[in-house]
C-alpha cells in the first residue's frame, strides 16, 4: 500500500476546512465554535473562544468591522448570520476579569514598536508573549489610537483603559509623547533586534512584503494601514500578529515565508452546499445589544458550514463519526504503526465499499479504492482478522463445489450463457428454472447457464489469490463453451466482470426483460406506486436503471424515486461482507434506507430485498413481478437460513438437471444420517447469530457420537461435543432421544484449539 500516496488523498478531504466566515476573518476567529457555545448559552465559553483569536477581544469585539458577515452563506436565506452583534453580546455577558499569570522570563531578544493604534498594541503584546523585551514608543500621550475615537459610542472609557493597563503590566514599555522620524527609525534599527512600524502614515512609501512585512531586507517590519492599505480593525490587529511572527522567525534566523500561506485572509477550499436551507430571519434587537435570549436565537441561525456530504449519507462513516480524512489517517497508523488494532480492524471491515461517498464528495476521494487496498494489505501482512470473513469465503467455496456449480448448454453451443450467481438462487431458487426456460424461448442462438459463484466474497475480504483463481475458472469456462455472451442477474456479478473479466461480453437479465417483452401472467390491475432501491454496484448503468423502471412499467406500476437512487444509491448492507463482520452496521444501513420512503421498495438484488424486508420492510424484488404467484406474499417473504441457502442453491442444480436434461445428479449434499435434528427456534437464532450451518452441526455430532470424543452431563442428560472444522471449531450441546437428537445450544469461534 502506497502510504504517501494515502497520506495526499488524504489531504485534498475537506471536511476540516474551515468556513468561510473564519477564512476570510483575518485572525481565524472559530466562528463555529463560538456561535455553538453561543447557542447554548454559555457566554463565559463563547468569549473564551472569542478570546483565543482576537487580541484585545473586548475592544476589538465592539467595534470588529465583521469580513465575516460578508461571506456568510445565509445570506439568501434568511440574511447573513450577525456575528459582530454577538461578539458584543459575548463581550457583555460573557467577559470576566483575567486571572493573575507568572510572567515568562524576557531572555529572547529586544524589539521597538513604533505605534500604539490597534496594529502595534497587537505586535507588542504577541511579542510579549514570546518572551522578547519590548518597547512602546507613542507620538501622542496615550496609547489606543482610533480605538479612542469609539468612546462613548461603542466602547466605554474604562474598557479601553483597562484593556491598555493589561498590557503595560505584563512588562511592556511605553514611551509616550515620543515622535519616532526616518533618521531615528534608522538607530532604533541598530539598537533593536528588530523594529515594528505600526505608525498608519510615514514619511516615505515602504516596500513592504505582503505575507511577512518586512520592509526590504532590513529588520524593520510594518503593518496596519501602512501594509492593508485600509481602515479595518481587525485587518490592522491580524498584521500586528503576523508580523511579530515574522519578527520572532528573523531573530531564530529562520525562514520569513515557510508554511505562511493561511495566514490573515484566505478563500477556503470548503464547499458547503446550500440548495434546500429554509430561510429563517435575523433576530431583531430590543435595545443595542441583544439580550441574552435574543443572542442564543442569533447564533441558533448559523449553519455551521463544514462538508460532511458523504458523513451525513454514508451509514457506516456517521456509525463511527469519522471523517475520510481522520479515516485515512487511522489507517496509515495501523499500517505503519499499530499493525492490527481491533478497533481500526472493526471500522475497516465494517465499510460496504458500496463507492457512494465518491459519488458524495466535492474532490472525489473514493473510501471504497481506500478500503479495498487496505483489506488486501491487511491479508498480506496476517492482521485480517479470520471471524470477519471465513463464513463467506466459506459459502463461496460451497457455491464453486460440485453441490451448486454446474455448466450446461443448449445443445452443442450456445450464443448466450445465463449466469445468475450465488445469491439468486439461494434467495429464489423457483424462479431459476422459469428464467432459464424464458431464455431459452426467446435468444435467438440459443442459451446455456452456468451456476457458480463470481467471486465477489474473495474480492470484498481481500483475498486477491481467491479472487484470481475463480476468475481463471470463469475465463477457462467461457473459452470451453465457446466464448457466449453471458446474462448477467446479479449486479455484483456485474461489478466483477467490469472489472475483472473485460473480454467477456455481457448483458443483464434486466435488459432482455425490457427488450423482449415480460409474461403476461403477471400483470396487476389497478396503480400501485413503488420506490427503486437501485443496486449499489451497478450504480453506474443506466441500461441497468432503465431496464428495471420499464419492467415495473410495463407491469402496472408508477415508480417514485428516492432520494438516493440510481448513481446515488445506497447499499442495502450487505456489501464489502459487513453484513458478516459488523451486522450492528448491516442494520444500520438497513434502517437508514427503510426511513427514506413510505412506499414499498423494489430491488434487483437478491440480497437487497432479503435484508430489507428482514428489516421489516415491504419489498418485491424485479422477478416477483414477473414471475411470484402471491404478491402479498411476495412483500413479505423473509430471508432463508443460512441453511436454507445451501441448501436452495443445491436445489436449483438438481431440479434442473432433472426437468431440463432428464440426468439424475450424482451429488450427495443431504447425507444420510442415522439420526434426525430436533433444533429449537431459539438454537436457529443461535445458529443465524454464529453462522453455523445444519450440516456442519449435523457433522459435530455425528463424530462425537462415533469417536465417542464428548462430555456427558448426567443431571441435565446432555452431551457436549465440538469439532474442528477448516478453521472453525463447533461445539453443540444435545440429548440423545432414540433416533432424534434434540439441540440445546451451539456455539463456533474461529481460532484454533491448541491440544498439550
Amino acid at each position: 500500500m502506497d502510504l504517501d500516496k494515502l497520506l495526499e488523498t488524504s489531504d485534498s478531504c475537506i471536511h476540516d476546512e474551515p468556513p468561510a466566515c473564519t477564512s476570510c476573518c483575518p485572525v481565524h476567529m472559530d466562528v463555529i465554535a463560538f456561535v455553538g457555545e453561543m447557542e447554548k448559552g454559555d457566554f463565559d465559553k463563547a468569549y473564551k473562544v472569542m478570546e483565543k483569536r482576537v487580541p484585545f477581544a473586548r475592544i476589538i469585539g465592539s467595534i470588529c468591522d465583521h469580513p465575516c458577515e460578508k461571506v456568510c452563506v445565509r445570506s439568501d436565506s434568511g440574511g447573513t448570520v450577525k456575528i459582530s452583534e454577538l461578539e458584543k453580546a459575548a463581550v457583555s455577558y460573557g467577559f470576566s476579569p483575567p486571572k493573575n499569570t507568572i510572567p515568562l522570563s524576557k531572555n529572547k531578544g529586544r524589539v521597538a514598536v513604533i505605534g500604539g493604534g490597534i496594529s502595534g498594541m497587537t505586535a507588542a503584546f504577541e511579542l510579549d508573549k514570546k518572551g522578547y523585551q519590548v518597547t512602546l514608543y507613542e507620538k501622542s500621550g496615550r496609547l489606543g489610537g482610533r480605538i479612542w475615537d469609539y468612546e462613548g459610542i461603542t466602547l466605554k472609557k474604562e474598557v479601553i483603559e483597562e484593556e491598555i493597563a493589561a498590557l503595560v503590566k505584563q512588562g511592556i514599555k511605553a514611551e509616550l509623547n515620543t515622535l519616532i522620524n526616518k533618521k531615528r527609525l534608522e538607530e532604533l534599527a541598530g539598537e533593536y533586534d528588530a523594529v515594528y512600524l505600526g505608525t498608519g502614515v510615514w514619511e516615505e512609501e515602504l516596500k513592504i512584503h505582503p505575507e511577512t512585512f518586512q520592509v526590504g531586507d532590513t529588520s524593520v517590519f510594518a503593518g496596519g494601514k501602512l501594509a492593508n492599505n485600509n481602515d479595518s480593525v481587525i485587518f490592522s490587529a491580524s498584521s500586528g500578529r503576523r508580523a511579530a511572527a515574522s519578527v520572532d522567525r528573523y531573530v531564530k534566523k529562520i525562514s520569513l515565508s515557510a508554511s505562511r500561506e493561511r495566514e490573515g485572509s484566505f478563500e477556503t477550499p470548503l464547499k458547503y452546499e446550500t440548495e434546500g436551507i429554509e430561510p429563517v430571519e435575523a433576530i431583531g434587537k430590543a435595545s443595542d445589544i441583544y439580550s441574552e435570549d435574543e443572542a442564543i436565537g442569533e447564533a441558533g441561525r448559523c449553519l455551521k458550514c463544514r462538508c460532511r456530504k458523504c458523513i451525513e449519507s454514508c451509514s457506516h462513516l456517521t456509525r463511527f463519526n469519522i471523517s475520510p480524512k481522520s479515516y485515512m489517517r487511522q489507517i496509515n497508523q495501523n499500517e505503519r504503526i499499530i499493525l492490527g488494532t481491533h478497533y481500526a480492524n472493526k471500522m475497516i471491515n465494517s465499510c460496504t465499499m458500496c463507492g457512494l461517498c465518491r459519488e458524495e464528495c466535492f474532490k472525489g476521494i473514493s473510501m471504497k479504492a481506500v478500503i479495498k487496498e487496505t483489506r488486501e494489505s491487511m491479508v498480506r501482512r496476517g492482521k485480517m482478522p479470520v471471524s470477519d470473513h471465513d463464513f463467506a469465503l466459506k459459502d463461496m467455496k460451497f457455491s464453486n463445489s460440485k453441490y451448486f456449480s454446474m455448466v450446461r448448454n443448449q445443445g452443442e453451443k450456445a450464443e448466450y450463457l445465463f449466469y445468475p450467481g450465488c445469491q439468486l438462487p439461494a434467495s429464489y431458487p423457483e424462479y431459476i428454472g422459469k428464467i432459464y426456460k424464458y431464455l431459452v424461448s426467446n435468444m435467438s442462438g440459443g442459451a446455456g447457464i452456468y451456476l457458480g459463484c463470481c467471486g465477489a466474497p474473495a474480492d470484498w475480504a481481500g483475498r486477491q489469490d481467491l479472487m484470481q483463481e475463480n476468475i481463471e475458472i470463469i475465463k477457462k469456462t467461457w473459452e470451453d463453451t465457446g466464448r457466449p455472451v453471458f446474462i448477467l442477474a446479479c449486479s455484483s456479478c456485474c461489478s466483477v466482470f467490469e472489472k475483472y473479466l473485460p473480454e467477456i461480453a455481457f448483458v443483464s437479465l434486466w435488459e432482455i426483460f425490457a427488450r423482449k417483452g415480460l409474461p403476461q401472467n403477471n400483470r396487476i390491475s389497478g396503480k400501485r406506486v413503488l420506490s427503486v432501491h437501485d443496486a449499489c454496484a451497478t450504480r453506474h448503468n443506466k441500461e441497468i436503471h432503465d431496464s428495471i423502471r420499464r419492467i415495473a412499467t410495463l407491469s402496472g406500476y408508477e415508480i417514485q424515486e428516492l432520494k438516493y437512487s440510481k448513481e446515488k444509491t445506497k447499499c442495502c448492507g450487505y456489501g464489502g461482507l459487513v453484513y458478516f463482520a459488523n451486522r450492528e452496521q448491516s442494520a444500520d444501513f438497513v434502517k437508514h434506507r427503510i426511513e427514506e420512503s413510505d412506499n414499498d421498495l423494489l430491488v434487483y438484488c437478491a440480497m437487497c430485498k432479503d435484508l430489507l424486508a428482514e428489516g421489516g420492510k415491504r419489498t418485491f424484488h424485479i422477478l416477483d413481478l414477473i414471475f411470484a404467484e402471491d404478491m402479498e406474499r411476495a412483500a413479505l417473504r423473509k430471508m432463508p437460513t443460512l441453511s436454507e441457502r445451501h441448501g436452495n442453491r443445491a436445489q436449483v442444480k438438481i431440479g434442473l438437471l432433472r426437468e431440463i436434461w432428464g440426468e439424475e445428479p450424482d451429488m450427495d449434499y443431504e447425507k444420510q444420517r442415522d439420526f434426525k435434528l430436533i433444533i429449537p427456534e431459539n438454537v436457529r437464532q443461535q445458529m443465524e447469530d454464529r453462522y453455523i450451518l445444519s450440516e456442519d452441526m449435523a457433522e459435530v455430532i455425528d463424530s462425537s457420537r462415533k469417536s465417542g470424543e464428548r462430555f456427558f452431563n448426567p443431571q441435565e442428560n446432555s452431551c457436549l461435543a465440538r469439532l474442528r472444522l477448516d478453521n472453525v471449531t463447533y461445539w453443540v450441546k444435545y440429548e440423545e432421544k432414540d433416533e432424534k437428537i434434540l439441540v440445546k445450544s451451539v456455539y463456533s469461534h474461529r481460532m484454533e484449539i491448541v491440544e498439550e
